[in-house]
């Protein structure tokens, strides 16, 4: 009993310390919000990483949405760079877990109420992601994401939150 305890333990150690295909680099698209294209370099310590998305904004949650005196009708855009850490789950190598914070700039048309005249509106607030990552065996360059999270404005409209997510693909290289 004691070596089958000792075996499972030496292979849980073992499994934790195989990053599965994690690289230098990835790129991707995100379906969601914001959706577009991301970029994500890894640390040498293979735990964190440093993501920058490029896309747009409102386009999933929160089209028609109010928002201080008025609605926005559209879909934006938006930029941000997330921080992130990434570890291997104990259940299977490939399956990883990641979350992270950082900046984020929004800009989309908002309109006066029952009115068709519009003004341009940029926000800057902190983004927070969580997400799950798998990493296929027969693909190894590949990982397809499922991730979840919120972005909270701090200027013009403090304390404005939006619900952000999306699934996508990555290439690592």
């Amino acid at each position: 009993m004691c070596k089958k305890v000792f075996l499972f333990l030496f292979l849980l150690i073992l499994s934790h310390q195989n990053f599965g295909q994690l690289q230098d680099w990835a790129a991707g698209f995100r379906v969601g919000e914001p959706g577009g294209f991301m970029a994500r370099k890894y640390s040498a310590n293979g735990v964190n990483a440093i993501e920058v998305n490029i896309g747009t904004y409102g386009g999933l949650w929160g089209t028609d949405r109010n928002y201080k005196d008025g609605e926005f009708r559209n879909i934006g855009y938006s930029i941000n760079m997330l921080y992130l850490w990434h570890f291997p789950t104990l259940v299977n190598a490939d399956l990883h877990t990641y979350y992270g914070f950082g900046p984020q700039i929004n800009s989309r048309d908002l309109y006066e109420k029952n009115s068709t005249k519009s003004t341009r509106n940029q926000g800057i607030g902190a983004a927070a992601i969580g997400g799950l990552e798998y990493f296929p065996i027969d693909a190894p360059s590949l990982s397809f994401f499922s991730e979840i999270g919120f972005y909270n404005e701090l200027l013009p409209n403090p304390f404005f939150w939006h619900l952000q997510g999306g699934i996508g693909v990555r290439v690592n290289f």
